[in-house]
């Protein structure tokens, strides 16, 4: 319906055959355009006569070094599949935020790159360790060490760097070439390597949290003192990951269904108590780290007046109604245990609510550690969902993006476009050691609803003017032929450059351009 049908699929399983499909659209008007996963449109076809390569056949892990930290894998690893298999040696590899089905070639190599574990394993294009490479001509090239037989410990040389012409900033989107195998930096993983499971699509419990092992909601009092925790957490080097939680998502989560979701935002809790929320894993080895982690987590908070909200307590229906009537005229429910940090130490060894914080436990745990998003409840309250903005950037820019989408898509909440979700839906996180930071503008619509098609088309318009006419950074979304001359201007233009690079690597036009740059002859 949205994206034009290819004049063939095909299913090759070796770089080789990869090879020779390049060849065969250099003799033919025919174009390639690989894909792995499959979860973006930028996989897909652009023009009638482009050979879509599904490549799930190449699902191999090829060689997981334990001792030097490396992975090389092939397109269709799952990134839940390679970390399944990396827990048994004690290691971990970055999962972008999309979810953990999505293939971690392609993030690594090809698009963008960000996920929840950014404060302990930076983000997926940092990550790249050399990758084979079936040049847009057939010809096969293996960057870094791993092309010199020297192992694959960098993408780099020898001789001049071509990582920024492979996969630059954002990625070539299958728009240079197919990327049949690449090496992948892994981390150390301080949690065990099995844990046991219970329960039921999409909802599974953990039989227990793994052993020194915290899964925390931090609630701030204000944007600034999220923004200063963000930095201090950081720089303290404490957290496994985080993800800054916006108060609509946080009602999402705590509830099962669309009318409970209705009662908690009725009662008005979750907008005076979760407007500034992040939520946080911490993970040790021993003990003693663990111990030292969380002293340092509580110091921040302190400084910051955060709140280690307890999960604990019931989050029903009747307890939301009667708890909002109670707090009608409070302003800040936690304001107490901002006072008094002692407090929140008492309220988490209250011996009560044992099964409810086991199940929060296990959502934050599917979230920050696995990357299993439940889709179903994410999709619940509209059914559709599109972003804005976007920009990888500092931690600080990200919250400026976050406060742009919200008072521009209130119109249409205000219109009944959109669905009321607060107006801030800014979800993100920070990056190594806080240097980093990353937050895009979630909105949620009816994708039945003409009306809100058209607005979702007006606020990605919009947003492309405000990352330019605000400094807001190139989105997301800032990919492919009409983004780049809509950007070029502001930002050194960066796509003469890549045209001249297609034009080099591929003057047949034998991979899909689109969502890459179109050569300067065919501009």
């Amino acid at each position: 319906r949205w994206t034009p049908r290819p004049v063939a699929v095909v299913l090759p399983e070796t770089t080789e055959q990869v090879s020779e499909i390049l060849r065969l659209c250099n003799r033919t008007d025919l174009m390639a355009k690989p894909l792995s996963t499959g979860f973006h449109a930028v996989c897909a076809a652009s023009r009638d006569r482009v050979v879509v390569l599904d490549l799930k056949r190449m699902n191999k892990i090829v060689d997981i070094d334990v001792e030097n930290q490396i992975a090389l894998i092939e397109p269709y690893v799952r990134a839940i599949d390679l970390q399944s298999e990396l827990f048994k040696h004690g290691l971990t590899v970055h999962v972008i935020s999309a979810g953990s089905n999505h293939s971690t070639l392609a993030s690594t190599t090809a698009a963008w790159g960000y996920g929840v574990t950014g404060p302990s394993s930076g983000y997926s294009g940092r990550n790249l360790l050399g990758v084979e490479w079936v040049l847009p001509s057939g010809e096969i090239l293996t960057l870094g060490s791993g092309g010199a037989g020297s192992g694959w410990f960098t993408a780099d040389g020898p001789g001049p760097s071509l990582r920024g012409i492979m996969r630059g900033f954002q990625g070539s989107f299958g728009g240079l070439g197919v990327f049949t195998k690449c090496a992948v930096k892994l981390y150390k993983w301080e949690g065990p390597e099995k844990w046991g499971v219970g329960g039921a699509s999409p909802v599974y419990l953990l039989d227990q949290l793994p052993p020194r092992m915290a899964m925390n909601v931090l609630a701030f009092p204000d944007k600034q003192a999220m923004k200063d925790a963000g930095y201090k957490l950081g720089e303290a080097e404490i957290e496994f990951a985080n993800f800054r939680t916006p108060m609509f998502f946080n009602a999402l989560g705590m509830t099962e269904n669309n009318e409970e979701l209705k009662v908690a935002l009725e009662s008005g809790i979750f907008q005076k108590a979760m407007n500034y929320t992040v939520l946080s894993a911490v993970v040790a080895r021993s003990d003693g780290e663990f111990a030292w982690k969380m002293r340092v987590l509580k110091e921040i908070l302190r400084e910051t007046r955060g709140v280690r909200v307890a999960m604990n307590l019931e989050v029903t229906p009747k307890a939301l109604r009667i708890a909002g009537k109670l707090l009608r005229h409070v302003k800040d429910p936690l304001a107490p245990l901002r006072r008094f940090p002692i407090l929140q130490d008492l309220v988490h060894a209250l011996p009560l609510g044992r099964k409810q914080k086991l199940e929060q436990d296990s959502r934050l745990f599917w979230l920050l550690v696995r990357n299993a998003v439940n889709t179903q409840a994410t999709f619940r309250p509209s059914q559709g969902m599109s972003t804005v903005l976007g920009s990888f950037d500092t931690w600080d820019l990200g919250v400026a993006q976050s406060d742009w989408i919200a008072a521009a898509k209130q119109k249409y909440i205000d219109e009944g476009v959109l669905l009321d979700d607060g107006g801030d839906l800014g979800c993100g996180g920070t990056f190594e050691s806080g240097h980093m930071g990353y937050l895009e503008g979630i909105y949620l619509y009816d994708p039945n609803d003409p009306r809100a098609l058209s607005a979702s088309g007006e606020l990605i318009d919009a947003g492309s003017d405000a990352a330019i006419e605000k400094s807001l950074g190139i989105p997301i979304a800032g990919f492919g032929s009409e983004m780049n001359q809509r950007f070029a201007p502001h930002c050194s233009d960066y796509p003469r450059w890549m045209r001249r690079i297609k034009q080099a690597l591929d003057p047949n036009t034998a991979s899909d351009p689109f969502f890459y740059a179109e050569s300067e002859t065919d501009d």
